[in-house]
């Protein structure tokens, strides 16, 4: 045990509960809130789900510290509203461009065949250019673009909006059949489970859990009003606990865990910069992203990444990133450089520090692609482990979510079997 856990343990003893819920999520991010969503969809009549987050708004941990702000919220050229691109300014760069397209899985999008490739299909619409096919259709682009990738379908995401319609899906019982979509919530794919009760309770946060006394469920320690000093303390029993806490996921749950069973964190950093002159189409280069924010009409250019402390950093104290929430002008010159790179219309110069979003990573700098973990251990029945979150927090939140509420649909509740997300994404 750590000795951040060991005072935790020590400033808040056991208290016996005085409530109960059937599952209580911890942390509001996206991927936290679509679980509770599916969890509340599925779960059936009369159970309840409450989903319980540290700020005072869902959505700061949801937009600030879990997910970026903007998933490519932007716009495409012609007539199309959804474009986005990948574009290669070096010819050693073009590989990963055919990778991508592979990926795509349309045998018809063929390298020397841009035009006749552009049909319609049923999987990913992806057509390769050359450099002067993508600066036909973007004048913007630099000489220097060899070739680009073109997506005409990007599932374009406002988070913002995600992140609402997911907080009055899991609150208000009306919200999926007076939107038209009562079979298309999370967990439902088509199907109808008797509703459950769903509550969200801000500010509030989790300090301590433990199996309870019967080997049923667990007890769950809650602080809220805690920000401004000692908060007020209550203990609920929950049925299932589901750990999607984040950057504090390993700090909330290793203590319950055997040893070789613990997860180390490892945060981190990513900085984006702002150009205010002028709005281009979003476009994106293996190790620097753009994305157009609508609102506003700014272009960001990053992230840069950089590791941030430790796994003994994050064990010693989860919330030591709060001190380093200012970007880092650390990558400032290569970002600008690699921007004028694609778009020359691009002053570095105007480049502004603009927001900083951290990754609660499970593998240490340097170890390669590592997956997140989603774990359910029969040792430990009724308490979901989900780590390492990072960049594909958001575009995986509604499987997690759908994924989670299969499981423990099936291994708690003891309905239909759980389906597997895919190979490697849980263990």
């Amino acid at each position: 045990m750590s000795n951040f856990a060991r005072l935790i343990r020590q400033r808040y003893p056991y208290r016996a509960p005085s409530a109960s819920v059937d599952h209580l999520v911890v942390g509001g991010g996206v991927v936290g809130l679509a679980v509770a969503a599916g969890l509340v969809n599925t779960a059936g009549a009369g159970r309840t789900t409450f989903l319980v987050e540290r700020r005072q708004l869902p959505q700061v941990a949801a937009l600030y510290s879990r997910s970026r702000p903007a998933v490519r919220e932007g716009r495409g050229s012609g007539d199309s509203p959804q474009e986005d691109w990948q574009v290669a300014t070096d010819k050693h760069q073009i590989p990963y461009l055919d990778g991508l397209q592979a990926h795509s899985n349309n045998s018809a999008f063929l390298n020397g065949q841009p035009e006749s490739a552009m049909v319609n299909n049923s999987v990913i619409p992806a057509y390769f250019l050359s450099g002067h096919e993508a600066r036909d259709m973007e004048p913007d682009l630099s000489p220097k673009v060899c070739a680009a990738l073109l997506v005409t379908e990007t599932g374009i995401v406002n988070s913002g909006s995600l992140v609402e319609s997911l907080e009055r899906e899991i609150q208000e019982e009306d919200y999926l059949k007076a939107s038209g979509a009562d079979k298309n919530g999370v967990g439902l794919a088509g199907r109808s489970f008797d509703r459950g009760e769903g509550v969200i309770v801000p500010g509030t946060r989790v300090v301590r859990i433990d199996p309870a006394e019967d080997g049923k469920g667990w007890v769950v320690q809650l602080e809220s009003n805690w920000e401004d000093g000692p908060g007020d303390i209550d203990a609920v029993r929950a049925s299932v606990v589901v750990d999607a806490a984040g950057l504090n996921s390993a700090a909330l749950v290793n203590e319950l865990l055997p040893e070789e069973e613990q997860m180390n964190i490892y945060i981190s950093k990513g900085s984006w910069r702002r150009e205010c002159q002028q709005a281009h189409l979003p476009v994106s280069q293996r190790q620097l992203g753009f994305t157009w924010d609508a609102s506003y009409g700014n272009i960001r250019f990053g992230p840069d990444v950089e590791a941030l402390g430790s796994a003994e950093d994050s064990a010693a104290d989860p919330d030591f990133w709060q001190k380093h929430l200012a970007p880092s002008a650390a990558h400032l010159e290569s970002i600008g450089q690699a921007a004028q790179a694609m778009l020359p219309g691009v002053d570095p110069s105007l480049l502004q520090p603009d927001y900083a979003g951290f990754r609660p990573n499970i593998a240490p700098p340097g170890a390669g692609f590592f997956d997140f973990v989603v774990r359910h251990s029969p040792q430990r029945r009724g308490l979901i482990e989900m780590f390492g979150f990072a960049s594909p927090g958001l575009t995986s939140s509604l499987a997690a979510g759908e994924y989670v509420a299969k499981m423990v649909r099936a291994q708690v509740w003891g309905g239909r079997d759980a389906e597997r997300l895919a190979e490697g994404w849980e263990q």
